[in-house]
């Protein structure tokens, strides 16, 4: 019996002469890994959509191992992200980071949304504030919710003069002294996380943080993600040099 369902495009690997191993994060199963035969050939009907960053509706034949990817319909090419340095680089980490975190066929109904709506505020130029909401979302979703509105340690809500540490979430001043690593956390920043995790995805658009509290949150979650990561990711390395090219002069003549 054959799996119907719509799913993004995750990671492509070449198999063989023609074919391609898809890995495909679905709306009901979860992630999954399936050949798409003949795939990378001209006018083969699976050549776009295995492209990555695909939104599409698949037919899946279950097999041990890896499965067979027989049909698809594109419900969204991506091809606004691959076609964008910056984008693909931001999308490359987005999908690197799910599969990292994720096993085969272990579904989390709510994931799959929460893809396709941060690569569609990626492809609408919101990236950088999408990213951290995916991650601090992602986190949540797989059991990893930080601890934001109680210390941590002592249980007491948190007010101010705050700490992040990556053990957990936040921590009070007279608490810090249990945990290793701890980093300032600013009101601001702090106040980001919990709408970023509160607030329903499409609502984000309204925030207009500061630079400093997009960076600062930044770090936090790298350390954070870093923290429960069995390697680096290569698409963050990436992505960091990209944002760390500055910007060409403008000379007037």
């Amino acid at each position: 019996m054959a799996w119907k369902t719509q799913a993004i495009v995750l990671r492509v690997r070449n198999l063989g002469e023609a074919d391609r191993i898809v890995t495909l994060y679905t709306e009901q199963l979860g992630k999954l890994n399936a050949v798409a035969r003949g795939a990378r050939r001209i006018r083969n009907r699976l050549l776009s959509p295995t492209q990555l960053f695909t939104h599409g509706r698949y037919m899946i034949f279950p097999g041990k191992g890896l499965h067979n990817l027989s049909q698809a319909e594109i419900i969204n090419s991506g091809q606004g992200l691959r076609d964008d340095l910056e984008k693909m680089a931001y999308a490359s980490y987005v999908t690197e980071l799910l599969d990292a975190l994720t096993a085969e066929e272990d579904p989390t109904t709510r994931i799959f949304p929460l893809l396709a709506g941060t690569l569609s505020l990626g492809n609408a130029g919101r990236f950088p504030l999408a990213v951290r909401a995916y991650e601090i979302r992602l986190m949540s979703e797989l059991g990893y919710q930080p601890e934001l509105y109680n210390c941590l340690n002592c249980r007491e809500k948190l007010m101010n003069d705050l700490y992040f540490t990556q053990e957990g979430g936040v921590v009070c001043a007279q608490c810090n002294s249990h945990y290793r690593d701890t980093v300032k956390l600013t009101n601001g920043t702090w106040e980001l996380m919990k709408r970023l995790l509160e607030w329903d995805l499409s609502r984000i658009t309204v925030l207009h943080p500061s630079d400093a509290d997009l960076k600062e949150l930044r770090g936090l979650m790298r350390n954070y993600i870093d923290f429960r990561l069995e390697y680096p990711l290569k698409s963050l390395g990436f992505l960091e040099m990209l944002q760390n090219i500055p910007p060409l002069e403008v000379k007037n003549d």
